[in-house]
């Protein structure tokens, strides 16, 4: 009896151990794509959303951090949605693909800076089109492993 329980003792510490690596999950969700984002801190959240935001968009492995952007980002408790429409902007119109975050988040107000690179079709490639972060379900929850935040994206 006690070797069970250590078992499943056992199971839920590796089970929270892997919780704690995953950084975030593509879902599937009708004709768009979304995300489920983990992350100890808002900040963590952040972070963790914005590359899988970008790993849908760009394989870039090697982009080197060579341009800052500055953030002071406002939301009406959908900071994040507007800080990831605010960065897929960038992407469309200077190709900018961030690698390196600085960020703090109070209330619904994101502050920092973000260093990234430039896309260069020589040594990056384009993957999928992201035309907008929407607003529709999406979620920020936290528990007692952080927080889970649920975005969908149009295609």
């Amino acid at each position: 009896m006690v070797e069970k329980i250590m078992k499943t003792d056992e199971q839920v510490n590796l089970k929270k151990n892997k919780l704690e690596e995953q950084k975030y999950s593509i879902i599937d969700h009708e004709a768009d794509i979304g995300l489920e984002v983990y992350g100890k801190s808002l900040e963590e959240l952040f972070i963790n959303a914005v590359n899988g935001l970008f790993s849908l968009i760009v394989d870039a492995k090697d982009v080197k951090a060579e341009k800052g952007k500055r953030f002071d980002t406002n939301g009406n408790g959908e900071t994040l949605i507007v800080f990831l429409n605010e960065l897929l902007y960038m992407w469309d119109v200077e190709g900018f693909i961030p690698k390196e975050f600085s960020i703090k988040i109070d209330n619904s107000r994101l502050t920092g800076t973000i260093i990234g690179g430039i896309f260069d079709p020589a040594t990056h490639t384009a993957m999928q089109e992201i035309k907008a972060v929407t607003y529709h379900g999406f979620s920020i929850t936290q528990d007692e492993n952080g927080f889970k935040a649920r975005i969908i994206m149009d295609v």
